[in-house]
């Protein structure tokens, strides 16, 4: 039986409601199928490591020990330059004992140490044994030699790939547990089996699972990859309920172009790394490549209602390069004081020749699970900056229902999209659109008809951000979002409404010489309610503002847009544009080269405008509005009722 903790992350990703404006992208269908078979070069057959192996790779000394361990005294140190075989022997070492590496080996035996004991890390290998009082390690940094442990480099069988995995797991452990803090991989190719086909317990059983209180240092030459799979859920690395831990450099594979698929399904959840429920860790300046799933997940032990539940805290991820993940580059389910500073994110969810991508497909995806009433997993404290998103398959970052998030800094191809979410923050981001998936820069909240009372979108900014080239500058959802001092450059519109109320959009620069492009106005909208709309700059081809069927139904009677003390350009000479609509204001706005058209407009207020080409049109039954204090000539059809003009100046 699937365990809850499968459940759930299946549940994490079924259709959201919460941003109707990117549902259809977030859950279009996923095809699974594998262009064409995957060809494996021939795998290495699994072959014992010999103690003669060990020392001919290892280093050029051969010469033979002339002395013997067995004689070795209290007190004493011993340099090993030589080969000393302990031909299958147990040697009893006496105590306060030191043995020092220095260029040679033991192997092939047992030394049973005494106490206060210490040898050298480097003389450590697959082929001896350490018996009794564990010694110390004469340094706290070891350094891995795969060869000298029985890493088997290449392509192989799936045998020795889980041999592989449980000689590098196994040496993390022993060198742990003789004082090691630091240990360090450079040269090494090799797979790593962690998966199992009867599957007995979680992933992070069959991962490589590094201990508390531990650095892991790899180098540009180190690389880990998984072992080719038919198996859906699984972790290369796990870091779970451990602290203080370190994984710094080298190279990890998922296997998604050589993966087997045929078993159906989405065969999503094959991550290279996962943490889990773990604290005080940071994963630095590693490349993550063609991962199943998730280059990175970031989850939970146990859920929110468990006695045992922990949730990841004060982790970060810096400086790490994430290529072609088939899920997310990276997914944050559950955690808290998260910092995601100074990554690259590359084509995270595209088809390759061999494999599809698999929803959602986003670079940095917050989804914790919430459903019925029950939040499984809390998500808050995140900061993500100073990373470099492009080409993802359907969007950039996206947060949904994570708490107190912050993206500043990035560098973007793709959406940012936050929704059902509070205290969040998009600031001093720079999109610019390769004109390739994203039809918007930044999606700001969510279609939430549930209102207020129910602790789901509020109190979020938007700041800073300066956004080139794409149809779209910024949407603007329900509710409580301030949209401000944001540059909108060549946008087909710079700020588009959808439902929305109790928000403000001020101080925006948006400036446009695309053909048809509009500045500030609202689509697919039935209410827009106390929003502000102040001090922006607009210069645009077309409508500098344009509001169009909005707050028309019963339920809307008394909604009010306000539109005032903005600085309106239209290079093309169009009038800003009001039809269908009830409830706003429009005044104290200067139009350089433009005037206002209404249209079936009712309930507002035009007041105290500046209309570079004097024109205020009223047509096609307004009512109810008060048009004074323009500098503007006021043309009514006569299908109009209850128009008041007062002091407007028509010269």
């Amino acid at each position: 039986m699937p365990s809850k903790n499968l459940k759930l992350m299946k549940m994490m990703f079924k259709p959201m409601y919460l941003l109707f404006f990117i549902i259809i992208s977030i859950t279009s269908c996923n095809n699974e199928e594998l262009f064409e078979e995957p060809i494996l070069e021939e795998p290495i057959e699994e072959t014992p490591v010999t103690p003669e192996d060990i020392i001919d790779t290892v280093n050029p000394i051969t010469a033979p020990c002339d002395f013997d361990l067995a004689n070795a005294e209290i007190n004493s140190t011993i340099v090993i330059n030589c080969v000393m075989d302990l031909e299958g022997k147990t040697i009893n070492i006496p105590d306060n004992v030191t043995i020092v590496y220095e260029g040679g080996s033991i192997v092939n035996g047992t030394l049973n140490f005494s106490s206060e004991s210490i040898i050298s890390g480097d003389l450590l290998n697959s082929s001896l044994t350490l018996g009794g009082a564990k010694p110390l390690l004469k340094d706290p940094t070891f350094n891995f030699n795969p060869k000298r442990w029985g890493i088997v480099e290449g392509v192989v069988s799936d045998a020795v790939a889980l041999r592989n995995r449980d000689i590098l797991e196994g040496s993390f452990e022993l060198v742990k547990s003789l004082g090691v803090s630091t240990f360090i991989i450079d040269a090494m190719d090799a797979y790593f089996k962690v998966d199992d086909e009867n599957f007995k317990g979680y992933a992070y059983t069959y991962a490589i699972n590094p201990p508390s209180n531990f650095t892991l240092k790899m180098s540009e030459n180190t690389h880990l990859r998984t072992q080719p799979t038919n198996f859906s859920n699984y972790a290369l690395i796990s870091v779970r309920d451990v602290e203080n831990v370190v994984i710094d450099g080298g190279n990890l594979y998922g296997e998604r172009d050589e993966h087997d698929y045929s078993s159906g399904g989405s065969h999503e959840f094959g991550m290279c790394l996962t943490v889990s429920g773990s604290k005080d860790v940071t994963i630095k300046n590693m490349t993550i490549t063609d991962a199943l799933g998730d280059g990175i997940i970031i989850d939970n032990i146990g859920h929110t209602y468990d006695s045992f539940y922990t949730y990841t805290d004060n982790l970060l991820i810096q400086n790490n390069k994430i290529i072609r993940s088939r899920r997310n580059g990276i997914s944050i389910v559950e955690g808290k004081n998260i910092v995601i500073d100074g990554n690259e994110l590359v084509d995270t969810g595209i088809t390759t020749s061999k494999s599809s991508g698999a929803a959602p497909m986003w670079a940095i995806d917050i989804e914790p699970v919430w459903e019925n009433g029950i939040k499984y997993q809390i998500v808050e404290y995140v900061t993500i900056k100073n990373n470099i998103e492009r080409g993802s398959e359907k969007g950039g970052f996206i947060n949904a229902r994570g708490w107190y998030i912050t993206y500043e800094n990035n560098t973007m191809e793709n959406t940012i999209a936050i929704g059902e979410t509070v205290g969040s923050i998009v600031r001093n981001n720079i999109f610019k659109n390769p004109g390739k998936n994203s039809n918007v820069a930044i999606a700001a909240g969510m279609n939430d008809p549930l209102g207020y009372g129910n602790e789901r979108n509020y109190d979020n900014e938007v700041y800073g951000n300066t956004i080139t080239g794409f149809p779209k500058g910024i949407e603007l959802q329900d509710p409580g979002i301030d949209l401000h001092h944001n540059t909108m450059i060549d946008c087909g519109r710079g700020i588009d409404l959808l439902n929305t109320r109790d928000s403000k959009v001020r101080d925006n620069t948006i400036t446009s010489t695309v053909t048809g492009s509009d500045g500030i106005g609202n689509h697919v909208t039935s209410y827009i309610n106390n929003v502000d709309i102040f001090n922006n700059t607009i210069n645009v081809q077309r409508v500098p503002i344009r509001f169009y069927e909005v707050n028309r139904s019963a339920a809307n009677i008394g909604y009010n847009i306000s539109i005032r003390d903005n600085d309106l350009t239209s290079t093309g000479n169009h009038n800003s544009n009001f039809a269908k609509i009830r409830g706003f204001d429009f005044k104290n706005n200067i139009c350089h080269n433009s005037g206002i058209y209404l249209i079936e407009a009712s309930s507002a207020n035009v007041l105290n405008n500046t209309f570079g080409n004097k024109q205020i049109k009223v047509s096609q039954n307004c009512m109810d509005i008060t048009i004074k204090d323009n500098i503007g000539c006021v043309t009514d059809d006569t299908t109009s009722t209850n128009i008041i003009t007062l002091s407007n100046t028509c010269n």
